[in-house]
């Protein structure tokens, strides 16, 4: 005969295994609805979502009863507006992204290619804002940077101020594909590279992602030194050569040292990596 403790034990752990299947389904299907250009059809959900069609309208019903989805008057679904904008206006990502649009427009009007404030969330990068360039032809971008962290100027800048044995953690992780003819694949040759971003807090893509495509970038500072963020430029490859690449090199830098020595956002934002 089991013991009381392991009766009660045998019966919660289900529970519990279905709560966080609820809670991964409800996940993807808020991924999917705020990805969505337009409220999605029920049976959208459920097909973009591989769920059953009960699943998905089991998922949909929590989600708007927890004021996370609206349905439509047509019988359609949307992020609920306390999905889409989940964050207090005095949240130190909406005070940084109104500390930078002035810096960012006035990079982009002096240079032309498109400027944008990235973050740093532990190995993640997402973008908080950005100021499209002067140009017909605009790059695709999405709020989270997947592109390999050795061919993006974001993610060099990041590989370059983590501590080496998470900075080779990651590396191990991620190995050194080419994305282009131009890419960074040696890991000895990506260690002088990042040894000379550290130094300088400034790092270039070139060609290296994306033929035709090319960056450069300054990174962010907490107060105790830990990076948690970049500006970066992006755009197509005659914008970045000699002497203008000089030029941006210089502003950039010089756009960040007043971010990282005048806004109190960015320290909030440090004191909320904490």
């Amino acid at each position: 005969m089991k013991r009381p403790q392991e009766a009660d034990k045998e019966t919660v752990q289900p529970a519990r295994g279905a709560e966080s299947g609820s809670l991964a389904k409800g996940l993807q299907v808020l991924d999917a609805l705020r990805e969505a250009l337009q409220p999605l059809a029920h049976s959208e959900v459920a097909e973009t979502c591989s769920l059953a069609p009960s699943t998905a309208h089991r998922v949909l019903q929590m989600l708007v009863d927890a004021r996370q989805v609206e349905r439509t008057p047509g019988g359609r679904y949307r992020p609920a507006a306390r999905s889409l904008l989940p964050l207090g206006h005095d949240h130190p990502m909406n005070l940084l992204r109104r500390d930078s649009t002035d810096l960012l427009r006035g990079l982009r009007d002096r240079h032309g290619p498109t400027t944008s404030l990235i973050l740093f969330f532990g190995r993640d990068r997402s973008i908080l804002d950005t100021a499209m360039g002067r140009y017909s032809v605009v790059p695709y971008y999405d709020t989270h940077v997947t592109s390999p962290h050795h061919t993006t100027v974001s993610g060099k800048l990041l590989l370059a101020h983590l501590p080496k044995a998470q900075c080779d953690a990651l590396l191990d992780a991620q190995p050194l594909t080419a994305r282009t003819a131009h890419s960074i694949v040696e890991r000895t040759a990506l260690e002088q590279e990042l040894a000379r971003v550290r130094i300088e807090g400034f790092a270039t893509n070139l060609h290296e992602n994306v033929a035709g495509i090319c960056a450069c970038g300054s990174v962010l500072l907490a107060p105790a030194g830990a990076a948690i963020g970049a500006l970066v430029m992006s755009g197509p490859s005659q914008y970045f050569a000699d002497p203008e690449l000089q030029r941006m090199r210089r502003d950039m830098l010089d756009a960040a040292s007043v971010l990282n020595n005048t806004s109190s956002a960015l320290r909030a934002f440090a004191r909320f990596l904490e």
